[in-house]
């Protein structure tokens, strides 16, 4: 959930939410191309890939992700991951609302053409998408 950005507060320079991460959930494997990250686990237990480095990481840490680093995260432990991200600028929050529904709304399939069009606006590259054709 956004907290923190131009269209809800106004913030130019930055952009900070929050996140659940349910056992077993993931971040895919991607790289922010403009903005810096750092994440904040609150509570649970991930295993975190950053580039070539490889960490667990418990409630209280924290993990920054400078741009152009590849960054994935598994929730490894028994209870949800809550975390708290927070981006040095704009842009990868128009990603989240361009692949989201509103709350209580029926989440619709999204094709890759559109997952691709919604990475491009936010700043973001997913691994798995480099690898699939263009169309």
């Amino acid at each position: 959930m956004l907290k923190v950005s131009p269209k809800n507060n106004g913030s130019q320079q930055l952009v900070l939410g929050t996140e659940e991460i349910a056992p077993g959930g993931r971040i895919r494997k991607h790289k922010h191309l403009r903005q810096d990250e750092i994440l904040l686990i609150q509570t649970g237990a991930a295993h975190v890939r950053v580039g070539d480095m490889e960490r667990e990481v418990h409630a209280g840490g924290l993990v920054f992700l400078p741009r152009n680093t590849t960054i994935e995260l598994e929730n490894i432990g028994s209870e949800p991951i809550a975390l708290v991200f927070i981006f040095s600028a704009p842009g990868f929050e128009d990603y989240m609302r361009c692949v989201s529904v509103p709350a209580g709304q029926e989440r619709t399939t999204i094709t890759q053409e559109e997952l691709r069009r919604c990475s491009h606006a936010g700043h973001v590259v997913y691994a798995e998408l480099e690898q699939l054709p263009n169309k």
